[in-house]
């Protein structure tokens, strides 16, 4: 007896890892699985503008809605968590997320796919936001900080997965296909969602329009913050041009093709590992941004000789660019607001993805209206300026607020 009791104490350990890495696991994917699907599209832009009779101007909405969910659920999906829960949260919003592979399947008409884009970018973030709370609570007592860097890692690798496989499903069997099967792959991962907790993922507190503006007053925040929206709106844009280029170019027949001219977004793994190495080279956190900023406005030039190799080489030195601002600026961000002790870092981290979001909103709808009308070379002026604004800013603030408090 004494003997079967002392086999259990020592099982147990082992029962309840192989639960913490089963639910790591399912997470992992979830959120995999709910960027492709975000992205998987944009390598399909051609053909189902063909398909559908769409207008290039218009075809950027079918992403532009999922950044849009991501940039209001920030300030109000922690409410919902609040009464839902962590497991009925992500049981309820996968469950439907499969479901909605279906309707894509049956869709008609561009107004039919936008409205089922619609709702899931509005069951996304809330997926998203239980896969974060769910990793926070069964790694509370291990180390949280680098199961959370698997989430980030996982959702770049989402993204990259969806296009690239995406692209390459999309030229075999049919952009439908294509997306109903990211759908599908929902369900798959439910089956390993019995560990995750059911514990309330979310805060009842709904914070007030001058708590937030108490962030913006802090000094450099609202520079920051308007860099980072400048860079996911040049990132984005050049994300849903990229297969219209392609098609300028003579090879937009190809999702295949298209989809394999994002790879250059994989070095921003790099990029998020490589940061300590990077800050030891470049001295301080204040020179890393301004290079990353510089990389990132010169890179742009690549896209203006009318190849695709060039396309294709110029988006590794964007995305890196693109991936070394955004590593620094938001832990610049929480520094700065946090200093204020009326500012908790989830008020600061909430309007940080609202903003950063709202400039994906925006770059990926307005610069596809601008390639419409007036072609290539205007649109990617506009997005040149928009990055040497960006850079101003980053100069701005290194000398203005970065180097009199000394921030390494």
């Amino acid at each position: 007896m004494l003997f079967a009791k002392e086999r259990y104490v020592m099982k147990h350990p082992h029962v309840h890892s192989t639960t913490v890495f089963r639910t790591y696991t399912c997470l992992l994917l979830l959120t995999a699985c709910s960027y492709a699907l975000m992205y998987g599209p944009q390598p399909m832009f051609n053909i189902i503008c063909q398909d559908l009779s769409v207008d290039r101007g218009h075809i950027g909405l079918l992403v532009s809605v999922f950044m849009l969910s991501l940039s209001i659920s920030p300030l109000c999906v922690g409410l919902l968590l609040g009464r839902l829960g962590i497991r009925k949260a992500v049981y309820l919003t996968s469950t439907l997320l499969a479901v909605s592979g279906g309707l894509i399947y049956c869709s008609a008409n561009f107004s039919q796919l936008l409205c089922v884009r619609i709702l899931q970018g509005i069951l996304t973030p809330i997926l998203l936001t239980s896969a974060m709370a769910g990793i926070a609570e069964v790694f509370r007592h291990f180390d949280m900080n680098r199961a959370l860097a698997g989430f980030v890692t996982c959702s770049l690798l989402g993204a990259l997965l969806g296009r690239i496989l995406g692209g390459y499903a999309a030229e075999l069997f049919g952009w439908r296909n294509a997306l109903a099967g990211i759908c599908c792959f929902f369900f798959l991962c439910l089956l390993l969602a019995r560990g995750i907790p059911q514990k309330i993922g979310g805060s009842a507190k709904v914070h007030k329009l001058r708590d937030y503006l108490l962030v913006l007053r802090q000094k450099g925040v609202a520079i920051l913050l308007f860099v980072e929206a400048c860079g996911i709106f040049t990132f984005a844009a050049i994300g849903n041009l990229i297969p219209l280029r392609m098609e300028e170019l003579g090879k937009g027949h190809s999702e295949g093709l298209i989809g394999f001219m994002y790879l250059g977004y994989s070095i921003g793994l790099v990029a998020s590992l490589a940061f300590n190495p990077l800050k030891r080279l470049f001295g301080t956190r204040g020179r890393l941004l301004i290079a990353g900023a510089l990389l990132f406005v010169l890179s742009l030039t690549t896209l203006y000789p009318a190849s695709p190799w060039w396309v294709f080489g110029g988006l590794w030195l964007i995305a890196l660019g693109e991936f070394v601002v955004h590593s620094v600026a938001p832990g610049l961000i929480n520094e700065l607001a946090l200093q204020c002790k009326d500012c908790n870092r989830g008020m600061v981290n909430g309007l940080f993805l609202s903003c950063y979001y709202m400039g994906g909103v925006l770059g990926s709808w307005l610069p596809g209206l601008l390639y419409a009308r007036l072609g290539w070379l205007s649109c990617l002026a506009s997005m040149i300026c928009v990055q040497i604004a960006s850079l101003c800013c980053v100069i701005f603030f290194v000398r203005t607020v970065f180097a009199p408090k000394n921030m390494r």
